[in-house]
Formats: C-alpha cells, structure tokens, sequence
C-alpha cells in the first residue's frame, strides 16, 4: 500500500510540475493535452475510470493534487483517508455539485460554454498563472476550502468534472478496499478520530470533517468574496484605456473558425503565456469569457513567430498549420479612422503605421494611410504603434473566418496569374506560390505602382506587354522572373542580361504604339539608354509631365 501511495504523489508532482512549467515557456505542453476537453486523451481517462477509478482527481487534476498538498499541510495527523470515492454524500452535497453540472451544461448548449469552463480545474489553473483576476480568485477559493476542511471540498462539491467521474467511478475494479478486519458499518465517516459519532449539533472530537464543517467554509468563502466585491480587493474588472471597439474580436492566428473556436477552447490560458508577440489576452466578453483574443496594446501578432499558440493549445481550437507560412494567414484587415488621426488632428505628417506593417499593406495616397485589405494580414502592427490618443486611429477587425492563402506551385501559379491577365488585370505579383498584387491600367502606369509599392522584390511577375521600359521596371524593382503575354526581343535580352528569367507567349522586334504606326512613346523614352536605374528615372520624369 506505501508503494502504491508513493507512486502516486510521485505522478502527480511530476504533472503538477509538468503543467506549471508549461506556462513559462518549457516544452512540457503535451501535459496540458490530458485535461477536460473534446480531444481524444481526454477520452481515454473517461474510458478508463471505470477500471481505476479517480485517478484522474488524485494524479492528473492540478486542483486536485494542490488540494492534497494542503490538506497534507495543514491536516497531517488525518486518520481517516478521506478520498474523494469514499466521502458520503449528502443530500446538499447532491444538491450543489448537480446543479452545478447542470449549469453548466446549458452555459455550453445556450453559447456561454466560456463560462461553464471557468469551474474546470484545468481552466482556473491556467486563468491564474496568467494572472486573470476572477481565474485568480476562483483558485484562491479552491486553496482556501481545502485549509478549511478535509479532503478536496471543491471536486466533491463543485467541480463538474470531478461530478462526471464521480459518476463513472461508482463501481470501479480498482477502487479503494476496506481493509481486512473492518466490518464494513461505515461508522468512520461520521465520527472523530476516536470513533465516537458526531453530537446532535454535528461537533465532533476529532479531525474528520463534517458537513456542518464543510459549510461553514463554504459560508465563509462567500462572505469572503461579498467583502472583496464591496472593497474591491484587487478584483474587480479594470478598464484600461485605449481599447477599440471592434467590431469582431481578432482570434490568434489558426483560429480559423470563430464558432469552432468558442466550442473547442476551454481557456486555459496556455496560448497567452506563450505568446511571443505579447499581445493575447483573456477576453471579458460574457459568451468568450477567459478565452483568448488578440490585445495590440501589450504588442503584434510577430510574422517570425512559428503559431508558438497553435503548438500549445491542448484541445486543437488554435492549429498548428506546418505548411503554411505565418504571412499567408489573414486574421482580420485593419480599418483607418481619419477623424482621430493626428494627420488631421494635429497636421503631423506621421507615417508609424505604414512603416511598422510588416507585409506593405498600408500606404501613405495624398497625405493619408490607404489600406489593401488584401494584403493586410489583420497582425495589429498599426495599431500597436499608432500614437494617437486616448484610441488609435488605425485597429483590427477580426474575421469571423480566418483567409488561409495556399501557396501553389508555379506551374499553376503562373497560369492562374495569366487568367487574371486576360480577365482585365494589367500586371500581377506573386511571392512565394502566392499572389501578392494585381494592377490595373493603361501603360507602364500599373507596373510603376507596384515598384512603388515594393511588390517587385524577388517577386514573379505577368504582365500583358513587356518592352525595355517595363523590363528596367522590374529589373530596379528586382524581380525574380517576368513574363509576359506579349515581349519585344530587346526586353527579353535586358532581363536576362541582368540576371532575370524572362518568358512570352509572344515574342516580337519591337513594341509599337495603340495606333501601330510607330513606336511605343515609353520605348521612345529608354531608346538609346543601357542602365535601368536611369531608364527608370527618365521614365518618371516623363509620366510627371
């Protein structure tokens, strides 16, 4: 029985120890991945309560191995073994830990199942290692109970998972024995120490608890938490300032589905601890309460980050997407606010967000930030440095869906690029399998734009005609390959000898004007020039008249 005894407070430090750490960054996460959830390890500890009774409560449950400890600590001298299989129920008892259950149940089935995972013990952990007042204050509760009495008063109690293998443990092979000798009258659990019963106002002389012992704390804890809201004993919700109101929160990134999302996490917070941009946080929100959302206070969802979220996420609500480059996963598009920005307010020629975007998605068109929503990621950059106060001028709207763009290869990439082309599009950029840019246009003016815009870096380009002007375009701009519906000889020689690949559906001598009847005015621009840097500056000069 000691060796028994033993293994088991070795298995639940080591996952007690396992699940704290992986909350400040250690790769102990697959821990985590055991709690009460829709996933299949979650699964096998149901399927096996049946054959071992609690143990999930004993060795696995973070509350329920912190209650031992404290019941150990203030308690040492227990001589009853108050296991939660072996603690009588009481009517109350029944009353509160059913109700409980049941409340909870119809917060999940009416779209509040945020809330119902608050009293999971997984969730309350995590809420207060992350430091989330009412995570911080429900734990706080949980120590305080198991002080007060004996045994773990919140899994017999409260805890609707410890109520659901209550239920599955009843007639367990390997529940606790009654040792040899024992007449199996129960009488131990009614009694003190000594073995004499309980007096008719429930006192006993002993150190086992009773009901009236376990209310009492109860009562206590509630008078606790009146004093605390009346005091605001460090509790209470803060408003910080700054905030938008957005109108859709924006999930981490591999949350694709909002509505997948708020069924599937249990808010433990693990995402937030190990966010490496610093900026999730619990929401406040009553139908999302605890779970995660992004706060571009505190900092930006970082393009360098490998879904640090999606690696610890123990119930698959945020994905891990190994294919698919953080870059190509759109959570939202940021919405600009001229009213509040300091441009107008204060006249400041300001460019902090246009600069800060890490994917070029915001330009500066006639003094004021222009934003493709196409290209905007939703990373919440802008609206991290955005000076304006007391609210940023630029913020992030979530998508209900998160836009994952595939990268294809180049075969088809190049053909879906040239349909575009001869759909209407004038030139269009591709990076990395993926469509950056499309233009449109008359002339070198669509090209010009993207060089402008910085599309053409190491970027495969498809325009409709491609002469030595646009061929210098992409070569300053450089571009990694170009082709063209249409390309005259002399651009084809110009890419190549300067180190860009260079393709046509049609090649011709020379590209003449609308009216075929002479040259191309552009053409006319570069002849007799040899450097693109100077092409493309006699170009400009030419457009500007």
């Amino acid at each position: 029985m000691k060796t028994k005894k033993l293994i088991k407070a070795l298995v639940a430090a080591a996952m007690l120890a396992c699940v704290t750490a992986a909350f400040f960054g250690c790769d102990t996460d697959l821990a985590c991945r055991i709690q009460p959830a829709a996933t299949i390890w979650f699964l096998v500890v149901l399927l096996l309560t049946p054959i071992v009774g609690r143990l999930f409560c004993e060795c696995f449950c973070p509350l329920g191995i912190i209650q031992s400890i404290v019941n150990w600590i203030f308690h040492p001298k227990t001589k009853v073994r108050r296991v939660c299989t072996r603690l009588p129920e009481s009517h109350a008892q029944q009353t509160v830990r059913w109700t409980v259950l049941a409340v909870s149940v119809v917060l999940a089935a009416t779209g509040f199942g945020a809330i119902g995972w608050l009293l999971t013990p997984y969730s309350i952990y995590g809420k207060a290692l992350t430091l989330f007042a009412p995570g911080v204050a429900i734990f706080a509760a949980v120590v305080v109970l198991a002080a007060l009495g004996k045994g773990r008063l919140w899994c017999n109690w409260i805890c609707p998972v410890g109520t659901l293998f209550n239920i599955l443990s009843k007639k367990s092979v390997c529940a606790h024995k009654i040792g040899p000798g024992c007449a199996n009258c129960k009488a131990c659990f009614g009694t003190g120490a000594a073995g004499r019963p309980a007096d008719e106002t429930g006192k006993t002389d002993g150190t086992s608890v009773t009901r009236r012992e376990a209310l009492k704390g109860v009562a206590v804890l509630a008078a606790t938490e009146a004093v605390d809201k009346t005091t605001d004993g460090g509790y209470a919700p803060v408003s910080l300032p700054g905030v938008p109101e957005r109108p859709a929160a924006v999930l981490p990134p591999g949350a694709v589905d909002r509505k997948v999302f708020n069924v599937k996490c249990v808010a433990c917070g693990l995402c937030i601890t190990n966010c490496k941009g610093n900026c999730l946080s619990a929401s406040t929100n009553l139908k999302r309460f605890g779970q995660p959302e992004m706060d571009f206070r505190r900092g930006y969802c970082l393009l360098g980050c490998n879904y640090s979220c999606g690696h610890v996420c123990p119930t698959g609500a945020i994905n891990w997407i190994p294919r698919l480059a953080r870059k190509n996963v759109h959570m939202g598009h940021a919405i600009w606010k001229k009213d509040i920005c300091i441009r107008t307010t204060d006249g400041v020629e300001c460019t902090a967000c246009s600069r800060k975007c890490p994917v070029g998605a915001i330009h500066i068109v006639e003094g004021f930030p222009v934003v493709d929503k196409a290209v905007c990621i939703g990373c919440g950059a802008c609206e991290h440095v955005c000076p304006a106060r007391p609210m940023p001028a630029i913020f992030v709207k979530g998508f209900e869906r998160q836009r994952l763009v595939w990268p294809i290869d180049e075969g088809g990439l190049l053909a879906e690029m040239k349909t575009l082309v001869m759909s209407g599009v004038s030139c269009v950029a591709a990076k990395d399998g993926v469509i950056v840019a499309q233009e449109k246009g008359r002339g070198i003016m669509p090209i010009m734009k993207l060089l402008s815009d910085g599309k053409l870096a190491h970027a495969l380009v498809v325009d409709k005609v491609v002469g030595r002007a646009a061929a210098a375009i992409c070569i300053v701009g450089k571009a990694k390959k170009v082709h063209a519906m249409m390309m005259s000889a002399d651009a084809a020689s110009l890419l190549k000898a300067h180190g860009v690949e260079a393709s046509a559906d049609k090649t011709v001598p020379k590209i003449l004007n609308r009216d075929l009847t002479d040259g191309c005015p552009m053409e006319q621009t570069v002849e007799g020039l040899d450097d693109p840097a100077e092409m493309v500056k006699a170009l400009k000069e030419r457009v500007m008249k």
